[in-house]
C-alpha cells in the first residue's frame, strides 16, 4: 500500500482571490460610509408618558412649606447608624 501525498500547487486560486476582494471591498466601503457618508437625521417621537412628566415639572414647589411642616418636625429617629459587625477572622491563615 502506497502513501500518496498531494503535491502543493503553485497555481493561482481564483476563489481565494474573490473572497479577498469581497472582504477588501466591504472594509473599504464600510470605512467610506462611516467617515464620509451623510449623517442621517435623528427622528424622535416623544412617548405619552413624557407629556405627563411635563405636567409634573410645571408644579410650583416651595421647600420651606415642607421643612416647616409640624408633622415632619415631630418625627424622631428610631435607631442609630448601622454597624458593620465583625468582618473575617483576626488571622485568616490559621486552620479552623
Amino acid at each position: 500500500m502506497a502513501i500518496v501525498l498531494n503535491e502543493k500547487r503553485n497555481g493561482f486560486d481564483f476563489f481565494t482571490f474573490l473572497i479577498f476582494i469581497f472582504f477588501f471591498v466591504v472594509i473599504i466601503g464600510g470605512g467610506y460610509f462611516l467617515f464620509f457618508g451623510a449623517t442621517p437625521g435623528i427622528e424622535f417621537v416623544s412617548p405619552s408618558i413624557l407629556k405627563s412628566t411635563n405636567d409634573i415639572a410645571g408644579i410650583d414647589f416651595d421647600p420651606s412649606q415642607v421643612l416647616n411642616n409640624k408633622i415632619l418636625k415631630s418625627l424622631k429617629p428610631t435607631g442609630g447608624l448601622p454597624t458593620t459587625g465583625a468582618i473575617g477572622r483576626s488571622n485568616p491563615l490559621i486552620s479552623f
